[in-house]
């Protein structure tokens, strides 16, 4: 069976935003440094900043899995908002706003292109494929495309869903619908390529799809029962992937 669709993870699949940590969430550091800064010029009643970080690592992996689960939405300035009602301190709207873009954009700072990005979804565009990203995550979609732009990702892709801005989460498969949609394919002709199998290996069976772990990196566990498709250890192992699931499917 020839594939029609191939979806893309962002974080640590296409882009790595980690920097020098190594787990979640302590590579947000940077991002609060910078929100914190912002909010320093209003001279509000703040607690010292190893307490408000400190209240944003507690406060994030809670508010995720809230999202996840479908419970809650997360976006960065209301997480923001959270860590500063923690302290009974109130801030003002366009504060508030400043403050969560400084932390896009230290966080985007250290963003770099996973190895064979570009090249990979350039060759994948070239064959015929429609090309589709998802990622989970809390900042705008704005700031991301930026990066997709900046490291020349963004032109190869058909449909992008960024999961702040339209409140869909994997592993639910509403994401995943909502991107083959758009991209007018079946899910049993797509596949799904991300690096953390609980979110997008079972995301994207859920959905109906195919699935590729890129094990880029230790981060995220195999939960128990979870079996990918296939699993690469680099993006250029991808294309002969995609073709041993063709050949495997005829």
């Amino acid at each position: 069976m020839r594939l029609q669709a191939i979806v893309f993870d962002l974080g640590g699949t296409l882009i790595e935003y980690s920097g020098p940590y190594q787990k979640w969430p302590d590579m947000e550091t940077p991002g609060f440094l910078a929100a914190y800064a912002v909010l320093q010029t209003a001279q509000l009643p703040l607690p010292d900043f190893q307490q408000f970080q400190q209240t944003g690592f507690d406060l994030l992996p809670i508010r995720w899995q809230a999202a996840v689960k479908g419970k809650q939405n997360l976006r960065l300035i209301e997480l923001l908002a959270d860590v500063l009602a923690a302290y009974q301190v109130v801030v003002p709207p366009n504060l508030l706003d400043r403050a969560a873009r400084a932390y896009e954009q230290a966080i985007q700072q250290q963003a770099r292109p996973m190895p064979m990005a570009k090249e990979t979804v350039a060759r994948l565009k070239e064959a015929g494929y429609r090309l589709g990203l998802i990622s989970n995550t809390m900042f705008t979609g704005a700031a991301h495309e930026e990066d997709l732009r900046r490291f020349g990702l963004r032109e190869y892709f058909d449909e992008l869903l960024f999961s702040a801005d339209v409140n869909k989460w994997k592993p639910n498969a509403d994401p995943f619908w909502h991107v083959l949609e758009a991209l007018q394919v079946a899910p049993e002709t797509a596949v799904y390529i991300g690096d953390d199998p609980a979110s997008d290996v079972v995301g994207g069976q859920r959905a109906g799809m195919f699935t590729i772990h890129y094990h880029s990196h230790s981060r995220f566990p195999t939960p128990n029962g979870v079996h990918p498709h296939a699993r690469i250890f680099g993006l250029d192992e991808l294309i002969p992937a995609l073709r041993q699931l063709e050949n495997r499917t005829q």
